[in-house]
C-alpha cells in the first residue's frame, strides 16, 4: 500500500514518530488498531455511553475519595505500587485503546 501525504504530513509524521521512537509502521498501525476498536465501541453508542457515564462516577468517587487514598498509598511503603497505581489512572485517562479495551471488559461483565 503506498499512502501519499504532503510534506507538512510528511514532517509531522516524522516528528512524531521521532518522539515516539517508533517505526512510521508502527505508529499507522496503532492508528489503524486505535480505529478499529473506536469504532466497534461506537456501533453500540448507547450501551457505550453508559460505561462512560460509569466510568466518569467511578473516576469522580476517586476524586471524592482522594485524601483517603493519598493517604492509603503513602502509608504504603511499596513505590512499585504506588507507581502501578498511578501509571494505570494516567494510561487509562490519556490512551483512547485503553478506555475501548475496558469497554470490552465491561460488556462481557455487563452482559
Amino acid at each position: 500500500m503506498h499512502l501519499q501525504f504532503s510534506d507538512e504530513e510528511k514532517r509531522d509524521i516524522e516528528s512524531l514518530v521521532k518522539q515516539l521512537n517508533v517505526t512510521k509502521e508502527t505508529y499507522v498501525m496503532s492508528l489503524h488498531k486505535k480505529n478499529e476498536m473506536t469504532k466497534e465501541a461506537l456501533k453500540d453508542y448507547e450501551q457505550f455511553r453508559i460505561f462512560v457515564d460509569d466510568y466518569h462516577r467511578m473516576l469522580d468517587n476517586l476524586y471524592d475519595y482522594n485524601s483517603a487514598l493519598k493517604d492509603i498509598i503513602e502509608s504504603n511503603n511499596d513505590t512499585k505500587v504506588v507507581d502501578a497505581i498511578l501509571y494505570f489512572l494516567d494510561t487509562t485517562i490519556k490512551d483512547p485503546m485503553v478506555l475501548t479495551q475496558l469497554y470490552g471488559i465491561y460488556k462481557k461483565q455487563n452482559g
